[in-house]
């Protein structure tokens, strides 16, 4: 096959992806609702997934991510609400939200409650400490061997998870409901560490450490004894019989705009903004998270 018939096959093949998804959105009847209604989606409101500006507006990787996809699925009417993490999963569950972009990380037991597409980042774990590490807290262990040592975590995040498969008990450990409270925990004294995503942990750094005093223990990628790689994905609501089937058949349009954002590398450029960058891309695909692992 010569270079010119290769062209004609990818263009045909294109028009063809392109017809598909346009006819697929026209009849997705949850796409309409959106449409008329609008959507409502939680974030957890910190730096880099999804947080509010000074003027008001929304922003950060999640955010934008999910502005862009839906805007190409002729979805304008967006509702940004700011929540504790911990809230976001039963908020979808209950209905208050539709969609959730708060970096959640895709594992087995929120797959049983919500819907997820293909997640777009994997990273590690690191924790929030005061300048020079006075503890030297590097990882999870190091919580559990250290006399004394808490660490504070987000109420229902994973961190809180991987601290206890990694033999933390739960009086070691002080449940937050948010990042500012994370902070000013460790800040107070209150709390040795404050473990959120590397992610998240390397904005805090890099926009507020020195002013506040603060460092990272650097990334952690070992829990359990087992190499740790944590996949953040947008969640959808669920429910069951149709309206299951007609979720999905939403979370499967926003998927196809998804995979041909991240196809065009205009994903890449939006996300580095906000410090991700190729060793960030998913090691796992969303099916794999949903059947093993954390």
């Amino acid at each position: 096959m010569n270079i010119v018939m290769k062209i004609r096959g990818a263009i045909v093949l294109f028009s063809a992806l392109i017809f598909a998804s346009t006819s697929f959105a026209a009849d997705n009847m949850v796409i309409e609702k959106y449409r008329q209604n609008g959507v409502a989606v939680g974030i957890a409101g910190y730096a880099p997934y999804g947080y509010k500006q000074a003027d008001g507006s929304f922003t950060g990787e999640q955010v934008e991510l999910v502005k862009h996809v839906l805007k190409e699925l002729g979805i304008t009417k967006l509702k940004f609400v700011a929540m504790d993490f911990g809230a976001i999963i039963p908020s979808l569950v209950a209905g208050r939200i539709d969609m959730g972009a708060a970096g959640i990380y895709i594992r087995p037991k929120r797959c049983e409650q919500i819907l997820f597409v293909e997640p777009t980042w994997g990273q590690g774990a690191a924790y929030l400490v005061k300048k020079g590490n006075p503890k030297n807290l590097h990882n999870f262990k190091d919580i559990l061997n250290t006399d004394g040592a808490k660490l504070a975590v987000l109420a229902g995040g994973t961190e809180e998870t991987l601290a206890k498969k990694d033999g933390v008990p739960d009086e070691k450990l002080l449940k937050v409901g948010d990042k500012a409270a994370g902070i000013s925990a460790v800040m107070s004294g209150r709390a040795d560490g404050f473990a959120l995503s590397a992610f998240a942990i390397n904005d805090i750094v890099r926009t507020a450490g020195d002013l506040i005093g603060m460092e990272s223990s650097g990334s952690i990628t070992e829990i359990a004894g087992e190499i740790y790689q944590g996949h953040g994905a947008i969640g959808f609501r669920k429910g069951t019989g149709d309206e299951l089937k007609a979720n999905m058949a939403f979370r499967d349009a926003f998927q196809e705009v998804l995979s041909k954002y991240i196809g065009s590398g205009e994903y890449g450029k939006m996300a580095a903004a906000w410090g991700f960058g190729p060793a960030d891309a998913p090691t796992k695909t969303m099916k794999e998270l949903c059947g093993s692992g954390l």
